[in-house]
């Protein structure tokens, strides 16, 4: 963790900031390895330059911090006292701050009044893509762990296919295949998987819910294991028992717009380019007015996080990124389609860590 925790040095160089804030999440969890959960009591490690970080903390959450060998200063509070004074102590250890730099996707309003209270002559502003630019490249670690969540999700996925079939909810199928994620040792649920069929498949971010598979529907999967805190995100859409001229085509097409952005994949490619590409391939085919979403997005402890694959992000590719590639195409009539592949980024091409077949594949 000291590597990771010389990191948080390169934000201060690059920043005008004297103090960063991290409360539970990923970042937090990068650089200290601490997984704690963001609840009403607040929890937060305090990082200023040259300084040891000093630590917020509800007592019973001290002995758990303590195990993680993070050289801070701790600063306890109990229920019945409350936590405005533990801020207040932590501003006397840490001195004069003018910038403070908070996870604006993740902290709290009341987090954020506790330390514009804690340090009042001090600006607070949103750093969340800044702080995050140390988790961007992954390192050998990592990208392990990456890859055997993906092993296990697509395990899960095989072995669910095998329960498919007329009639089955999906809800069922959505329930089958969680069970296949824990039986095959994944250490949780990326999110709460997706499941759907039919004109529902057209929802991209739908809730499973009772209906019932019939012959010609198609079933889109979305999901993923976790493993050392690391989601796979996998995509993948089947047919029952066949698929019409229209479903093949709508379905083929998705295909070569997810080749074009792997092949675009590339170090020192833009995240503009590579949306482009995918986009440009898909709104010159007929389905064009199905398109509703960008290409992708980075992968790691978070499932969504940077780089976004989208067009006017002119951020460069670089190796150790690790994005999906996921176009898809959305008919409310008839049914959705999307292909979505986990993609690290080397200095010798892509490295494709999604390994489940993508030929049109008809359930029987």
């Amino acid at each position: 963790m000291t590597n990771r925790l010389n990191k948080i040095e390169s934000v201060f160089n690059n920043s005008k900031l004297d103090l960063i804030a991290l409360v539970p999440g990923s970042n937090f969890r990068y650089l200290t390895g601490g997984n704690f959960h963001l609840m009403e009591r607040p929890t937060l490690i305090l990082f200023t330059k040259n300084k040891k970080p000093v630590a917020i903390l509800p007592v019973l959450e001290v002995d758990s911090f303590k195990k993680l060998n993070v050289d801070a200063d701790i600063v306890a509070w109990q229920d019945k006292d409350g936590y405005i004074n533990a801020f207040r102590k932590a501003a006397e250890i840490i001195g004069k701050v003018n910038c403070i730099g908070v996870e604006g996707q993740r902290i709290r309003f009341f987090e954020s009044t506790a330390l514009q209270e804690a340090f009042p002559n001090a600006v607070i502003q949103n750093s969340h893509a800044l702080i995050s630019k140390i988790r961007l490249n992954k390192d050998k670690n990592e990208i392990e762990s990456l890859k055997k969540a993906i092993l296990i999700s697509e395990k899960s996925l095989m072995n669910t296919i095998d329960f498919i079939k007329e009639n089955v909810t999906e809800l069922d199928i959505k329930n089958y295949l969680i069970q296949e994620l824990y039986k095959n040792d994944s250490e949780g649920l990326a999110f709460d998987p997706i499941v759907l069929a039919s004109g529902n498949s057209a929802l991209p971010h739908g809730h499973s819910g009772n209906y019932k598979l019939k012959k010609g529907d198609a079933i889109l999967f979305d999901f993923g294991a976790t493993i050392d805190g690391y989601n796979a995100d996998i995509t993948r859409t089947f047919f029952l028992n066949y698929a019409d001229d229209y479903q093949s085509e709508f379905y083929n097409t998705v295909l070569q717009a997810n080749l074009i952005g792997i092949e675009k994949s590339i170090v020192n490619n833009s995240l503009n380019n590579v949306d482009d590409s995918v986009l440009d391939y898909l709104e010159h085919s007929k389905f064009k007015e199905f398109i509703v979403h960008k290409t992708g997005h980075g992968l790691g402890l978070d499932v969504h996080e940077d780089p976004y694959v989208m067009r006017g992000n002119q951020a460069k590719l670089e190796e150790g990124m690790v994005i999906t590639i996921e176009p898809g195409l959305y008919n409310p009539s008839k049914l959705g389609v999307r292909i979505e592949d986990d993609v690290c980024i080397d200095s010798e091409g892509p490295e494709i860590l999604t390994s489940f077949s993508k030929d049109l594949t008809v359930i029987k």
